[in-house]
């Protein structure tokens, strides 16, 4: 009977060491998901922004302008305009 009962007070023992490991280990991984969740969030952000500024410089009035001030381009008149049929 007494072997009994330090065999269950062992377990019980090492069932507790158990549950704190795994509590630890649960709280690593949740703090490590919170900061990769952080992560995505300050990406997504960029990303959004990103989008803003490409936006912006792809705009036609932009690209239009500064094809005509720095490539020196002009809208081809009708003579230099061919239309191919298939």
């Amino acid at each position: 009977m007494k072997y009994l009962l330090i065999l269950l007070g062992l377990a019980a023992f090492g069932s507790a060491l158990a549950v704190v490991d795994v509590s630890q280990k649960d709280r690593d991984v949740t703090r490590a998901m919170s900061a990769e969740r952080s992560a995505i969030a300050k990406l997504n952000v960029t990303y959004a922004e990103l989008q803003l500024e490409e936006g912006a410089l792809a705009a036609q009035g932009r690209v239009d302008r500064i094809a005509r001030t720095r490539l020196n381009m002009q809208s081809p008149t009708s003579q230099q305009i061919t239309v191919v049929f298939r």
